[in-house]
This record gives C-alpha cells, structure tokens and sequence, in this order.
C-alpha cells in the first residue's frame, strides 16, 4: 500500500475513534474547529452585543451548517462592533433635516472599516476569533459597564429601558479611542464635566450646555492651552441673531457690554465706528453664507461673557470650555442656555488643576497674571484628550446606572438595524 493513503487512513481512524468529526465545508472555508466553536459561542451570547439585524442569518446557519453563511457572521458581527448597530443612514437623514429646521446639531461618528478580505484570510492563518475582532472592540470603560448592563437587561420586561441601554452602547462604538486613562468627559444630558487621571475620576462638577436649537456638539479633540482674561469673537451666526439686529436699531448700544468693532483686513484688524457699518446689509441672503468683514469683540473685563478663563481644545465648531458671569443658571437642573460651548462652574478649581499639573508654570504665578486683567496664553505640556459625549444612561465609577432626560432627541433619531435588541 501507498504509504501516503496509509498514513491518511491512520488519521482518520484516530479521528473516528477519539470522538472527533471533521466539518468538509469548514474545512473548505478554511476554518479550525476552535474557531468555528468560540465564534458561535459568541454569537449565541451576543457577547460583544452586536447581533442586531444578524438574528435571521445565525438562525439559519444553525439549520444548514453553511460555512459562507458563517463567513458572513462573522463579518457582520465585526463591522457591527466598529461602526455600531445603528441605522447609520436614517441617522444622517435626521440630521439633515433638523438642520434644514433651523437647529444646529452635529454628532461626530468615527466609522471604523471593517474590512472581509483581511478577516477571512486571518481566519485562514488560524488567528483567535477573538484577535480577529479586538480592533473593533470599542475601549471606552462606558462600554464594558453598558454592555454588562445590556446583558442584565435582555430578559427583561422593560423594553424602553433595555432599548435607551442599547443606544448608549451603540454610541461607545462611534467614539474615538482615546487615552481613557486620562481624559475629560463632558456628558451634556447630565451636564457634567468629569475628569479622569490615571483611570480614576480626580474632578467633577456641573456645567451648561448647548440650546436645543444650538446643540454643543458631539465630538472629541485635545486641549492644547487656557486663555486668560480672554476677549470674545462674536461669531457670524450668533452675530446676525443676536447683536446687528441692536445695532440696526443703535449702533451704539453694544458699547455698554464693552464691546467694539473691528474691521477685518486679512490678518489684521482695526477698531472702526459701529456706525460707519451698513449693518442692514449683512442680514441679507446673499451674506448668508458669507464672513462678516466686521466682528464684534467684547474685551476683556469683569463684564465679559466668557468670564475670567476659557479652555480651549481645537476644533472646526469654535467650541470651547469657559468661565461665566451668569451663576445662577447653575442652580437650575436643566442646564441648556449656551450658543454650543460649555460653561464651567468651578473654572478656577479647574485652573488651578490645570496650572499645577499640565503647565510650566503653576496656579499662583497664572493667578498673578490673570488679575491683570491682560489676555494671556497659557500652553499645556500635557495635552488632555476631551470626549464630548451624549449618554442619556451612564454607569458611574460605583457600578450604579443613572438616567438622564434626552434633551437633543438623539435617543429618537437613532434607529436600531433591524429593530433588534
């Protein structure tokens, strides 16, 4: 006899009597047993909770054992963990029509690409499922929390509880990966401001957000440096809102904010009498979408709107973290008064942290120059990745899950692939 045949009947033999079948179309797919066994086992517990619209194809795989319905699952499941289980083209719609509405919305979603070919070929290479799948896997610590809380929740009667979870874990997987061991999370249907230092939470407390027709957006950057006794740019859209419509009716009756005129020439700019400027001109559609060539600039001072500090972490929106002469709106618990950026409560708690532990310099020699009254630029050494996030359900550091009214509608916009939970 052929010793090759012999040698693949021996094989054989020791398969049959050790109890162990082999799988022809897995085989031919290029799966191992291991990987086809620890897949299932995560499609059968939704460990990573991303079955959503797969439902219908696990069900029938398990009926025919087809190794390309398989090859699917395990793709879909994979794109469903990096780009969410929301519908993301409903989600978009949503939003275009809220801006056509007036309402000023922006919600960033960080899609990652899922991508077939390298899935399958790491499959091939007899990598993990679970390697396979751990780029996807979102790291923010809400995400862990939310999904145990997803779990917990699944047998429940409660489906409009089980479906706000859902969403929340839906939007941990649209989030950047960041550096969660330090970061800010400003949570705007909480209206809180968190900060975390090595993975603990060092500060916390209120802040106020965005209108609902002029929504703070959802987005993440890096705080670069701190702005004291800062002047305000009043820009273009809260300027025609706002300020030309007083100015129409008396050039003068900003003076009294302390606020100027400056004309723009490229780079440069000069005062300019505010009556000198045909205001009426730039409430006209044609400057709609057009820079105003005069900005209105509040200087620095007791009065001024951004108060004694802002924070400033780069961004297309202009939105950044501020001081406030207007207190007492922090007594109240819905807290959405602003044109998009976030107003602190303690911003010289927050200086002071800043100034101590991501300067040069240190909060006494900060506190010397601010009561200057002069604007002055103060860089971090350390940059601090800013997470503006949306969780209208938040499990906190104890464990403990708190709800949280849906103040800009995202948990109706966003729709569920499949209606699944």
């Amino acid at each position: 006899m052929n010793p090759n045949i012999k040698m693949i009947m021996v094989v054989i033999a020791s398969l049959i009597v050790s109890g162990c079948t082999m799988d022809p179309a897995l085989l031919k797919e290029g799966w191992s047993s291991s990987q086809h066994d620890d897949l299932l086992e995560i499609l059968r517990t939704d460990k990573y909770g991303s079955m959503c619209n797969l439902k219908s194809q696990y069900d029938k795989y398990l009926k025919t054992k087809d190794a390309k319905i398989l090859n699917k699952l395990a793709f879909g499941y994979a794109q469903n963990l990096a780009n969410s289980c929301i519908d993301i083209s409903r989600f978009k719609l949503s939003q275009r029509s809220k801006n056509s509405r007036r309402i000023k919305t922006h919600f960033e979603l960080n899609l990652q690409k899922a991508n077939a070919t390298k899935i399958m070929l790491s499959l091939r290479d007899g990598k993990d499922i679970e390697d396979i799948l751990k780029p996807y896997i979102p790291t923010n610590p809400q995400f862990k929390r939310l999904l145990k809380e997803y779990h917990s929740l699944k047998n429940s009667s409660d489906k409009t509880r089980l479906r706000i979870v859902k969403l929340n874990l839906e939007r941990t997987k649209l989030m950047r990966n960041l550096n969660w061991n330090n970061y800010v999370l400003i949570n705007i249907p909480e209206f809180k401001f968190r900060l975390f230092e090595n993975a603990k939470k060092s500060m916390e407390f209120d802040v106020i957000v965005g209108r609902k027709n002029w929504q703070t957006p959802i987005f993440d950057s890096v705080m670069k440096y701190v702005v004291l006794n800062p002047t305000w740019h009043v820009p273009d859209n809260i300027a025609r809102s706002e300020y030309i419509p007083k100015l129409i009716k008396n050039p003068y009756a900003l003076k009294r904010k302390n606020m100027i005129i400056e004309k723009v020439d490229g780079k440069s700019s000069k005062e300019v009498d505010p009556k000198s400027v045909n205001w009426k001109s730039y409430m006209t559609k044609a400057y709609k979408n057009k820079n105003i060539p005069f900005k209105i600039v509040q200087k620095s001072s007791t009065r001024n709107a951004l108060g004694t500090v802002k924070f400033i972490f780069p961004n297309r929106f202009a939105v950044y973290m501020h001081d406030t002469q207007n207190k007492s709106l922090f007594k109240r618990k819905v807290r959405a008064y602003s044109h998009g950026c976030v107003r602190v409560s303690k911003p010289q708690e927050l200086l002071k942290h800043i100034a101590n532990n991501y300067t040069s310099t240190n909060y006494n020699n900060i506190k010397s120059g601010k009561n200057r009254r002069k604007t002055k630029y103060v860089n971090l050494g350390k940059n601090i990745p800013v997470q503006i996030a949306y969780f209208t359900a938040y499990v906190d550091e104890s464990g403990s899950m708190h709800f949280f009214k849906d103040i800009y509608g995202y948990d109706s916009s966003m729709q569920l692939k499949g209606g699944a939970l």
